[in-house]
Formats: structure tokens, sequence, C-alpha cells
């Protein structure tokens, strides 16, 4: 009976190696930062070209004016400190490079590979900013024609992605918005502020009660999506 066990095992693992190498011949695995190619490796690797172009996040900046240093990870300087609803922000990487081209892959091509490597960065450097961690994961959400339209929120994805490396829970349905708001991308942070006023509301607030929550999204560029959910939350 256990030389019979063991030629099961045996025939399914050389079934499993067969069917991946059969994989990666019929979808050669590619590299999520430019498309490119990979040889068969760990699985949402970036190519070598992508690593040196991955900007390395450099030395901790205030979140709220991006300028001047933090007194550590994720915190605030001490004129921005106590002026936002949010506590502290942590970022994967700053936008550009192969940052940037990860998250245009993953948003707007539907590259999900590019969105799990972006999730794995963004927990590595949430785990190493946060010793403190968090209770939930919440995502911030889309309107319902938007992800209609697009057919997935990405920053819900993401958020998935971190939750299940951090061992944390996740409610993707926390946060609603209450309006489709026009595209923020060129309004000034004023108008943004403007825009995202009353955009958000906690759908779930039994669970949000008391927690220390972690709001996941894409790209931070003014702080006013981020503002308005953690105003809301």
């Amino acid at each position: 009976m256990s030389a019979l066990r063991g030629l099961v095992r045996g025939a399914a693992s050389g079934a499993a190696r067969f069917a991946a190498d059969a994989r990666d011949l019929l979808f050669p695995p590619h590299c999520p930062g430019c498309g490119g190619r990979l040889d068969p490796v760990a699985p949402d690797a970036l190519c070598p070209a992508c690593r040196r172009d991955l900007p390395a996040p450099g030395e901790p900046l205030c979140a709220g004016c991006g300028v001047a240093g933090a007194a550590a990870e994720a915190q605030f300087c001490p004129s921005c400190r106590g002026r936002f609803a949010m506590d502290a922000v942590v970022f994967a990487a700053p936008y550009a490079g192969a940052a940037k081209e990860l998250v245009h892959r993953f948003k707007y091509r539907a590259d999900f590979a590019a969105g799990r490597f972006l999730a794995r960065l963004l927990a590595s450097r949430i785990d190493a900013a946060l010793p403190g961690g968090a209770d939930l994961l919440v995502p911030v959400p889309l309107h319902r024609w938007r992800l209609a339209g697009r057919g997935f929120n990405q920053a819900s994805l993401l958020a998935r992605g971190v939750a299940r490396r951090l061992g944390l829970p996740v409610d993707v349905a926390a946060l609603g918005r209450t309006g489709n708001t026009r595209t923020l991308a060129g309004l000034h942070p004023e108008e943004r502020s403007r825009e995202l006023r009353g955009a958000f509301t906690v759908r779930r607030s039994r669970l949000i009660a008391g927690r220390r929550v972690l709001l996941v999204d894409d790209v931070l560029t003014t702080g006013a999506t981020a503002e308005g959910c953690c105003r809301a939350l």
C-alpha cells in the first residue's frame, strides 16, 4: 500500500510538472513591468531591466506636503501633523519608472501579474513601516459605472493581495461612493477636494468602529481621495 501511495504521489507530481511546463510553453511567463518574456523563474518576478528601473522609496518624505522630511517612516512632518484625517501613509514606491508602468499595465490593461507584483511590494513595505499593523484593510471604492466599464476595482485586488500576505482581514464593501466623480487627473488640489467632498460613505460601520483601518489605493497624488475616504471612516 505504501509503495502504491508513493507511485501515485510520484505520478501526480510528474503530471503537475508536465502541466507547468506545458503552460510555460503555451503561455510563456512575462515580466509584469514591461511585458517581455521571462525565463521560468519565481512567479511575478521582474526582468533585470525593470528591477533596475524600479525606484527605491528613498528617504521618508511627508505624505502631506511631499517635500519635508518625516520624522520616521510613514509619518507626517511637524507642519502637516494633525491636519489630515489619516494618521500615516505607506508608499510601495515613487510613481516613476517601472513602478508607474506596473500601475498602468495593471489598471488600464488588466495585467493581473503586474497587480500581484504591486501587492507583494506594498505588503513588504507595510510590514516594514507599520510594525503595529492594522485590524482591517479597506480598498478605495469605484463608482458602479466606472466599475462596470473597467471590469474590476484595482484597489480591491491590491487590498486582497496585501491582506493575504499580511494575514489580515479585508472588507471590500466597507466604503461606497455616493456619486460618480469626474476624472481627477489634471485637476488642482483644491478642485480635487471639492470634487470629492461627500463622495464616500461607510456602508458597514459596525465592522469599522474601534478598529485600526488600513486604506488601500493604487496611486496617491494630492491625497484628496485618501483624505475623503479617511474622513468618512
